[in-house]
C-alpha cells in the first residue's frame, strides 16, 4: 500500500512541475498556491475524537493535466484552479488513558489520502463549484499512530496506550461536492455566502447545509482562491477580516466510526443505530493577508457524533502564499 501511494503521488505531481506556459491564455494559468494547514484539539484544551490533521494543498495550471481531472465536474467558461493535496486525519477515544478496547467510546483511527480537485468559479454570478476525489488509505498505514507520536513528544504530553485497537487497513475512496453561492454583500466590507456539500464514497457519505459571512476589508471570495486572483486588478493587496460558518449536517455513513461499509469479522465497532445522523458545526476565526502570503486562524466546534458522545472542537492554523 506504501507504494501504491508513492506511485499516486508521482502520477498526480508530475504534471505540477510540468511547465504552465504550454496551456491555453486563460486567467487561472497565473495562479499558483501552497496551502498548509494543522488542526488540533490542544488548542482547545482537548485531547480526543478529531484529534490531528495535516493539509498540504497545492494549485497550479499545469495541474489541468491530471488523468482524475476526467471524472471531475468542471462549470463551462468559468475561471479554474487545479489542486492536489495530502491530507492525514487522527481520531481517538475521550480516554485516551485507557489500555482496555472501550465499546461505547470513539476508536482510535486515522486517514491518509491524496485530494486531486477542481475549483471553478463564474464570478459574475457568485458561483463557486469545488469537485474533489479523494483516495488512500484508512487504518495503520496511514501513520497516524507515529504522527500523533511525534506531537505528543514534542509537547510532553505521554502517548494514547490504545492504538493496538485501531479500525484496521482499508482503502479510502470518497467524492465530494461543494457549491457556494453568494447571497447578499456590501463589496470591500461585508458578505453572506450559502454553500453546499455532499459526500459520497466508501468512508464519509453526508450532507451538509451551511452558510458563511465575512466582515472587515474583503476582496471578493468568487475573484481567487484563498488570496486574489492578479487577474482580476480590483482585488487589494491587504485583507483583514473575521468571518463564521454554521452548518448542519446529515450523516449516513462515517467510516472512522464505524469501521467501513464492508467491516471485517468481528466488527467492534459503532452500528447505524449507534451514530447521530444530524449534527451541527461552528467555525470563526480571523484572516490577514498581504500580496502574496495569508494566515487564517480559527476554531470548529461540533455537536456529539454518536450516542454517548460528547460536543467536541479544534483549532487550525493555516498559512498560504500564491507564486
Amino acid at each position: 500500500m506504501r507504494k501504491s501511494l508513492f506511485i499516486l503521488i508521482i502520477v498526480f505531481t508530475v504534471p505540477f512541475f510540468a511547465g504552465a506556459k504550454k496551456l491555453d491564455s486563460l486567467k487561472y494559468t497565473n495562479y499558483k498556491e501552497l496551502l498548509l494547514d494543522w488542526d488540533n484539539d490542544i488548542f482547545l484544551h482537548y485531547d480526543y475524537y478529531y484529534t490531528q490533521g495535516a493539509h498540504i494543498i497545492f494549485l497550479n495550471p499545469a495541474l489541468r493535466k491530471n488523468p482524475a481531472n476526467h471524472i471531475l465536474f468542471q462549470l463551462k467558461n468559468a475561471d479554474y484552479y487545479y489542486g492536489l493535496g495530502i491530507i492525514q486525519e487522527i481520531y481517538t477515544p475521550k480516554d485516551i488513558n485507557d489500555t482496555l478496547l472501550n465499546l461505547v467510546d470513539r476508536p482510535y483511527s486515522g486517514t491518509l489520502f491524496l485530494r486531486s480537485f477542481i475549483v471553478s468559479v463564474l464570478p459574475e454570478k457568485k458561483l463557486r463549484f469545488t469537485n474533489q476525489l479523494d483516495l488512500g488509505i484508512l487504518g495503520p498505514l496511514s501513520g497516524a499512530e507515529d504522527a500523533q507520536r511525534i506531537i505528543h513528544d514534542w509537547l510532553d504530553l505521554g502517548f494514547p496506550n490504545g492504538w493496538d485497537f485501531q479500525i484496521k487497513n482499508r482503502p479510502y475512496l470518497n467524492y465530494n461536492f461543494l457549491v457556494e453561492k453568494g447571497l447578499i454583500s456590501i463589496p470591500g466590507i461585508f458578505d453572506f455566502t450559502g454553500n453546499t456539500q455532499v459526500r459520497l464514497g466508501n468512508i464519509h457519505d453526508d450532507l451538509l447545509l451551511g452558510a458563511t459571512i465575512r466582515i472587515g476589508r474583503i476582496n471578493s471570495l468568487f475573484k481567487g482562491y484563498n488570496l486574489g486572483n492578479k487577474s482580476y486588478t480590483e482585488n487589494r493587496d491587504f485583507q483583514i477580516f473575521a468571518f463564521a460558518n454554521t452548518s448542519a449536517v446529515a450523516v449516513a455513513y462515517n467510516a472512522t466510526l464505524m469501521g467501513g461499509i464492508i467491516p471485517p469479522e468481528n466488527n467492534l465497532f459503532f452500528k447505524f443505530n449507534d451514530i447521530e445522523h444530524f449534527i451541527g458545526e461552528l467555525t470563526a476565526g480571523v484572516e490577514i493577508t498581504w500580496k502574496f502570503a495569508g494566515l487564517r486562524a480559527q476554531e470548529t466546534w461540533k455537536t456529539a457524533e454518536f450516542h454517548g458522545g460528547e460536543n467536541h472542537g479544534w483549532g487550525t492554523v493555516s498559512l498560504f502564499f500564491r507564486f
